[in-house]
């Protein structure tokens, strides 16, 4: 592993985050091709920094804050501001030894130069005195909660009221992990049994997924999935048990025509292909044209050959006349089910953000709403804890379209549904090892 790398790769992509709001794996991504750094170790170790020093942002910069000034700091130079980030993380919360905080901070010297970082050396002395408890005192219950979670006083607020203290508490710290890697065989390419062969000849140890099958939990890899021969020949997906658990709820079948509404970057629909054996026609929409070459690229990986691509912003409404036998509905949200997973979502969850995607939300499924054949179905899920999203968006559907009934699902493991939407489920990180989620099956009767 050299060092050097480490902190260059961390401070640009956090730096790439900071300027154009990637999140944490694509600004990875692009620094990664901008620095040409290819070393395993290396790259394992600063995407570890870039994610922990993001996903703990909040006390972080409380901690730069509370030794320097919010001004001084906000006025920092880029690379300075991201550096003593990652600095405090290493230090006070990895809780690094002396001589590994040294040894960051040398490297850190002769990637950005000793005169950049000069005007900085006592608040890096300063720091490997510090106690992380030492911020706490004084604070209200909430704020106190958001700082020990790394989330925003505010949303701390909105999980006690809409969950209770105990069970929000237990979810929030959650957040503070990554839950399980997951991946799917790919029966396109072969018998399951053949694929998991070759998956584990690789260094894959996997477990089988209780109640969804064909999912598999990852319990040791000798290196990144996406870098192995199984997955480059399209042996498998990774894909996280709850949006795996939403397509097992829709249960489509051969011969049907479906709708697959925000389908990139190609996850329900690879596996509404695999269900049903490339025996369905499926319309898969999604408004990103950078989303969509994703999809194309996956589509052609896993081999699937029934699925037809389109760009359109459903919000608008679906651009053909056909109705379908299923409609699959996965909208952008807040990925608040998915802060421990994405991290810098928490720092671009507000209020405010929380009510432009309901509006965008209510305007996809009416358009989905639409398209829906009498005694067909319509599954809608997020990747989104919050009832605004989830269980308020179908009653607004069931009181605008009363020929939609909520159905009870099969495959249900999760949990029931909030305000009575019983047969509804929700899937929780600290109990379900997923990202937290919602599912929402409806049929029309006429």
């Amino acid at each position: 592993m050299n060092l050097r790398e480490v902190v260059a790769v961390a401070v640009e992509s956090l730096s790439w985050m900071e300027v154009e709001g990637l999140s944490e794996r694509l600004a990875f991504a692009k620094t990664m091709r901008q620095l040409g750094v290819r070393n395993h170790d290396t790259l394992k170790v600063a995407f570890l920094l870039v994610t922990e020093t993001v996903r703990s942002l909040n006390f972080v910069d409380r901690v730069a804050s509370s030794m320097l000034s919010k001004k001084y700091l906000d006025d920092l130079d880029l690379g300075k501001r991201n550096f003593l980030r990652i600095f405090i993380y290493w230090s006070l919360l990895r809780k690094s030894s002396l001589r590994e905080s040294a040894a960051l901070l040398d490297a850190a010297r002769q990637v950005l130069g000793w005169k950049m970082l000069a005007d900085l050396e006592l608040t890096f002395g300063k720091t490997l005195a510090l106690e992380p408890g030492m911020f706490l005192s004084g604070l209200s219950d909430v704020e106190r909660t958001g700082l020990c979670t790394f989330n925003r006083a505010w949303f701390v607020s909105y999980c006690y009221r809409t969950f209770g203290r105990d069970f929000a508490l237990r979810y929030l710290k959650a957040t503070r992990e990554t839950p399980p890697t997951y991946l799917a065989v790919n029966t396109l390419r072969g018998a399951e049994k053949d694929l998991i062969r070759e998956i584990e000849r690789e260094g894959v140890t996997l477990s089988p997924v209780k109640g969804l099958e064909g999912l598999f939990r990852v319990d040791r890899s000798q290196k990144p999935l996406a870098t192995t021969e199984a997955y480059r020949r399209g042996l498998f997906r990774i894909h996280d048990k709850s949006s795996y658990l939403s397509i097992a709820v829709a249960d489509p079948k051969r011969g049907q025509i479906i709708l697959d509404l925000c389908a990139a970057p190609g996850g329900k629909t690879w596996h509404i292909a695999v269900r049903t054996e490339n025996s369905s026609t499926i319309y898969s929409i999604d408004y990103s044209h950078r989303r969509m070459r994703t999809w194309k690229r996956e589509m052609a990986r896993c081999n699937v050959n029934c699925a037809v691509p389109a760009i359109a912003d459903a919000r608008c409404g679906i651009p053909m006349k056909e109705t379908f036998d299923l409609v699959v509905v996965d909208p952008p949200c807040t990925n608040s089910g998915a802060l421990g997973k994405i991290p810098s979502a928490k720092w671009r969850l507000t209020p405010s953000a929380l009510n432009k995607f309901c509006q965008t939300q209510r305007e996809i499924l009416g358009s989905a709403a639409e398209t829906v054949r009498p005694g067909g179905r319509l599954v809608y899920s997020t990747c989104s804890v919050m009832v605004e999203e989830n269980e308020l968006q179908i009653e607004r559907l069931l009181k605008l379209n009363p020929e939609f009934k909520l159905e009870r699902q099969h495959s249900f493991i999760g949990h029931e549904g909030l305000r009575g939407l019983s047969t509804c489920q929700r899937l929780y990180p600290h109990l379900d090892e997923c990202n937290g989620y919602f599912i929402a099956s409806l049929r029309r009767e006429y």
